[in-house]
């Protein structure tokens, strides 16, 4: 996989991220469903390629 595609899965990610929190911290319940049908498809295309989300979300850096 190339260095170009991981990016544009993590950029791609990041913005469906930022998306999900702010649908969840403004309580609303139909853009979170929206955020989070398209996180769970940034999430498969990202494991189909071994793209690691950790940096997105925050997970890792404990």
């Amino acid at each position: 996989m190339s260095t170009a595609v991981a990016a544009a899965i993590r950029e791609r990610a990041r913005s469906v991220w930022r998306s999900l929190q702010a649908a969840r911290r403004d309580n609303d319940a139909h853009g979170t469903l929206l955020a989070a049908d398209e996180w769970d498809e940034v999430t498969r295309l990202a494991r189909a390629h071994g793209v690691n989300l950790d940096e997105v979300t925050g997970e890792g850096h404990h």
